[in-house]
């Protein structure tokens, strides 16, 4: 296996929000890149965009040294891997955010086909995916290991080594709690800074950057400010897909996830209210109207 992700045949399976980014850093360094997905409207959008369309999970993983995999569903990712070709050469990069007993049973079915498979759940939405800004918690066998984070940094600015093979996929769901509480405290602070008569651009200016500050609040915050909530980032799906996830990691090691279940009832007033498909930025709407906070 060579060391360069430009010396590697790479491939995407599912091209849809963030699998579509991820091609198109691809496309924009110049490195080769080939894709496939089950809706022939996701080919269609990426089709002249330099990036070489299969027909079927079979001849695309036939061709490819390298598949990165980006699904919504579990059903979805276990029929890829029935569907992938016995080819002992071939590396799986699993990036969705799955649970991990599905992640597992991925590995058991890959295992009998001899085909390789790192579970590198990304953080990160798809502004960043566009921006190559993305981080990948990369996870399993010490082989070949390198190799992948240079396919990966292709669109990653990082990529941590969180060891065994399953790892990354508990990593990527304790980050999510930090990501959505981060979220809706964000829309508190904010909320209440309006209420108490300040300037929401002043209140975003004075705190990023400090110790109180944080990476959501500076950037998600920004949207807030804004009222900026059409943007292709991270709509509710996420977050109600990831919830389950996280209640059932929680359940099977019995730790108690307070402030985290608190701060999702303001997801679900904000989907209540309409926003479903904004970005989560928009729980400060489902705040506001609580609050009955009123701008300017």
């Amino acid at each position: 296996m060579t060391n360069s992700s430009t010396e590697n045949n790479v491939g995407i399976i599912g091209l849809g929000v963030l699998g579509s980014a991820i091609a198109i850093n691809f496309i924009n360094k110049n490195i080769p890149i080939n894709g496939y997905d089950i809706d022939q409207k996701a080919l269609e959008k990426l089709s002249n965009n330099k990036i070489n369309v299969y027909n079927s999970i079979h001849k695309i993983s036939n061709e490819c040294n390298f598949i990165i995999t980006s699904l919504p569903s579990e059903t979805s990712l276990i029929n890829v891997c029935k569907e992938l070709v016995n080819n002992d050469d071939l590396i799986i990069i699993e990036t969705s955010t799955l649970p991990l007993d599905c992640k597992l049973e991925a590995k058991k079915i890959l295992l009998e086909k001899n085909v390789s498979i790192f579970d590198a759940p990304l953080s990160g939405n798809r502004i960043a995916a566009l921006e190559g800004k993305l981080s990948a918690y990369l996870s399993g066998d010490n082989k070949n290991k390198m190799e992948t984070q240079n396919v990966l940094k292709v669109f990653c600015q990082k990529v941590t080594d969180v060891g065994d093979y399953g790892n990354g996929t508990v990593m990527k769901l304790i980050g999510n709690i930090l990501n959505l509480v981060h979220n809706a405290v964000t829309a508190e602070v904010i909320a209440l800074g309006i209420k108490s008569g300040l300037d929401p651009k002043v209140i975003h200016d004075a705190i990023s950057g400090t110790f109180s500050s944080s990476g959501v609040f500076e950037n998600r915050g920004k949207l807030m400010v804004d009222e900026d909530y059409d943007k292709e980032g991270m709509n509710f799906s996420t977050p109600l897909k990831d919830s389950t996830f996280i209640t059932d990691l929680s359940k099977k090691y019995m730790m108690p996830l307070p402030i985290y279940q608190v701060a999702l009832q303001y997801y679900y007033a904000a989907i209540a209210q309409g926003n479903f498909s904004k970005d989560a930025a928009s729980v400060l709407k489902a705040i506001e109207i609580n609050a009955n906070v009123k701008r300017n």
